[in-house]
């Protein structure tokens, strides 16, 4: 087993870890916010689906990874709309544990991509299960 292997899945396992986390939190936030309107699903969407995102993973890690950016971004414009006021506010996405969370679990997933991806011996791996066998 190679170091950037090993590293990997390291940081695959960390990053699998925070979102986890974020997800569990999340559902224990998702019962404060309920579920009658079309905002309050979306903002129980976006505390909750961290974890399957990453378990997208499984599939393709360039999925997992892109697909992570993506949802930190739309967690950072439901984030920037919550409140009273009328249209998208813009805050900072790292002053609540989700924003933290996904920012250090895309960075962790982007670059366990990126060593798994460049060539090492001639074997390449492109998804979590053939990471941890």
């Amino acid at each position: 087993m190679t170091f950037p292997l090993r590293l990997a899945r390291v940081f695959l396992v960390v990053a699998g870890m925070l979102m986890l986390f974020e997800s569990l939190l999340g559902l224990d936030y998702a019962l404060d916010v309920g579920f009658g309107s079309l905002r309050a699903l979306l903002s129980d969407f976006c505390l909750t689906m961290g974890f399957p995102i990453y378990l997208s993973g499984l599939s393709s890690l360039r999925g997992a990874s892109a697909s992570l950016w993506a949802f930190l971004i739309l967690q950072w414009l439901n984030h920037g709309h919550v409140g009273f006021h009328v249209g998208i506010m813009l805050a900072n996405p790292f002053d609540w544990l989700h924003g933290l969370f996904s920012f250090l679990s895309a960075i962790l997933v982007s670059v366990s991509t990126w060593l798994l991806i460049r060539p090492q011996d001639g074997i390449v791996h492109v998804n979590m299960r053939t990471v941890f066998e």
